[in-house]
């Protein structure tokens, strides 16, 4: 889902593990704002086609939630955090109980109850077998997995396809791909704010549209267990991200050794 504030033109894009469920509630208790869409849109009851949670600008426009014209008149943002400090808090999900939870709760707003009956089955053995190669294979291999492996794909879809997507240049593009593995959902939008600066990154994006209050942002949804990302990281690991996505660290100017007070914040990303 997306959050939209209609009152004051904002259209907030919800990015997994990066505060975007505490950004969310500000928006929705004190700002009016509104889920868009209101729930998962589904094909026959059965097919999920846009997710209630997260989902991109293209899709919103796409199924008609929003129009390219109205779009115009928003102030688009959404949020990035350091790729490092992501995938260890990912990785982390798998080794506690959190996933685990997720796919055995009854609750319809838990993820593996939201992606449709066709899917069920197969979404929750995925979740069990990224539990598996979190705690058997260890931070490495899952992270090789998360980066590698889907590029790997793609070459294979590009030479299957090579033919339709010489139509489609920007379709499954290597730089498209990375960039969504670094930063995902963030595509088109017209303001990133960092999950390290996020309480007063998002208060310069409400003074942009006219609120005057400081508005504080409380921590919701924490990943149990959480240790500082570079305590999970071998040279190994650390090598794996800073080869694979040095290009998209540096977009942000991320790093290992992470220190943000002097950063920039609120970037537009088509100035990057």
């Amino acid at each position: 889902m997306a959050i939209i504030c209609r009152d004051y033109k904002l259209l907030f894009i919800q990015v997994p593990a990066t505060g975007c469920s505490s950004v969310s509630k500000v928006l929705i208790e004190k700002l009016g704002g509104e889920k868009l869409p209101e729930k998962d849109i589904m094909l026959a009851g059965k097919y999920k086609l846009v997710g209630e949670k997260h989902n991109t600008l293209k899709q919103l426009i796409g199924f008609n939630l929003i129009s390219q014209q109205e779009l115009k008149s928003y102030l688009t943002f959404g949020t990035i955090r350091n790729p490092f400090d992501r995938f260890a808090s990912a990785y982390q999900r798998y080794l506690s109980s959190w996933w685990e939870t997720m796919i055995q709760s009854d609750d319809p707003n838990c993820p593996a109850n939201r992606v449709g009956q066709v899917y069920r089955e197969r979404y929750v053995k995925n979740v069990q077998k990224q539990i598996k190669l979190a705690r058997e294979g260890g931070f490495e291999k899952w992270l090789s997995r998360k980066i590698i492996l889907p590029q790997r794909l793609d070459r294979r879809v590009k030479f299957a396809y090579k033919r339709w997507l010489r139509k489609q240049p920007l379709l499954l593009t290597k730089n498209s791909l990375k960039m969504n593995i670094a930063y995902p959902l963030i595509e088109g939008v017209d303001r990133v704010i960092r999950y390290e600066h996020l309480e007063s990154d998002f208060n310069q994006i409400l003074s942009q549209v006219g609120v005057d209050e400081y508005i504080p942002i409380p921590h919701t949804n924490k990943t149990p267990g959480k240790k500082s990302y570079q305590e999970q990281y071998s040279p190994e690991a650390r090598a794996i991200v800073e080869r694979e996505l040095a290009k998209e660290l540096a977009i942000f100017k991320y790093t290992f050794d992470e220190h943000l007070s002097d950063r920039p914040s609120s970037f537009n990303p088509s100035l990057c």
